[in-house]
């Protein structure tokens, strides 16, 4: 007569051992999550500082002084997309949500007042539908000496961007190089700085300190005029961006 005991003991082990993989004690795998964003169409806003103008040294372009030029300025600022920081961004966030494929349209043009940001606004929204905003302009208003109207421009830009269902990442001013010919005044910029954290408190939005996060290697990241970033200052840009990305918008 079989031995009912063992039996149920053998029939125990057959059930365990299906359970787990070819009873090696290791429980099946399933494939891991990919990481989403909540929101996927970028606008990048502002002025040279998005465009992606840098400095280029006289020797790299052509000689002026055979145009009848006298005196050549010593550097040149040409606009390179390729180097921008939006452009850097958009394989960070590719790589990163390749199940999405983010858009970035980068909205920058050279030379902006922040008071004409504002009345731009509107119809590079209207244009790219973004449901982001990334908000850097300010710089070109501190020679008049005065910080009031970019905050308050910032203030309307960012207030409007919300308004039309954006979220949006609210830059302060990078620090500059000393001695070039476009350095800002530092007092200027840490009191603009510091009216832009307040304003990102006043309207919910999120705060991008590229001022605090590029200050330590400005000698190397801002070019020779004292203005514009290097490429690998706008590299550092993206990836600053990038962080509050994805600290604010990916999906937990």
């Amino acid at each position: 007569m079989p031995d009912v005991h063992l039996m149920h003991k053998v029939l125990a082990l057959v059930a365990s051992c299906a359970v787990l993989t070819a009873c090696g004690g290791s429980p099946p795998t399933t494939p891991s999550k990919l990481p989403t964003l909540s929101r996927t169409r970028f606008l990048a806003f502002g002025d040279s500082l998005t465009a992606g103008e840098v400095t280029v040294p006289l020797g790299t372009v052509p000689d002026l002084r055979g145009a009848g030029v006298l005196n050549p300025p010593s550097l040149r600022m040409l606009v390179v997309p390729a180097a921008s920081y939006p452009t850097q961004l958009l394989p960070l966030l590719r790589a990163r949500y390749p199940a999405q494929f983010p858009s970035i349209t980068n909205a920058g043009v050279p030379g902006e007042y922040s008071f004409q940001g504002v009345q731009r606004l509107p119809s590079e929204m209207a244009a790219s539908s973004p449901d982001v905003v990334l908000l850097l302009e300010g710089i070109n208003d501190l020679p008049f000496g005065n910080t009031d109207l970019p905050a308050g421009s910032l203030q309307t830009m960012a207030a409007d961007a919300k308004r039309r269902g954006a979220v949006v990442l609210l830059s302060t001013m990078m620090p500059g190089k000393p001695g070039g010919r476009n350095t800002q005044n530092v007092a200027l910029v840490e009191e603009l700085n510091a009216k832009i954290k307040m304003i990102a408190a006043v309207e919910g939005v999120v705060l991008v300190n590229l001022y605090d996060q590029l200050l330590p290697e400005a000698s190397t990241l801002i070019g020779s005029d004292g203005l514009h970033p290097t490429e690998a200052g706008y590299k550092r840009m993206a990836d600053v961006f990038f962080a509050a990305i994805q600290a604010t918008l990916e999906m937990k």
